[in-house]
């Protein structure tokens, strides 16, 4: 059985979320990962209305994973990502974060 794992956070750490989708890809992992990278800011440059499409999708994504990476660098999350992980707490997924080296545990 394959595991489905949902990378959340900022989409200013684009470099960590590309390496881990490669490291991750190579152990077997099926990764969901946000794909668009131009999302951070009060006015994301993606647009608000794009903005609001793809946090809908990461939602999506979540909720089809088994478990879920926040890439919290230096331990920075935001509030996109804050909502994203109270909805992983509510589908009762596990949590892994970036910043405590927990993706050894992969």
């Amino acid at each position: 059985m394959h595991t489905n794992i949902c990378l959340i956070g900022s989409t200013r750490f684009e470099s960590i979320f590309r390496e881990l989708e490669v490291s991750l890809s190579m152990k077997g992992y099926i990764v969901l990962s946000p794909l668009v990278y131009n999302q951070t800011g009060d006015v994301p440059s993606c647009g608000i209305e794009n903005k609001v499409m793809l946090d809908y999708v990461q939602r999506e994504k979540i909720r089809q994973s088994d478990l879920v990476l926040v890439i919290d660098k230096d331990e920075y999350v935001g509030s996109s990502t804050k909502n994203q992980i109270e909805y992983a707490k509510l589908l009762n997924k596990r949590i892994l974060y970036y910043s405590k080296g927990e993706t050894k545990k992969l």
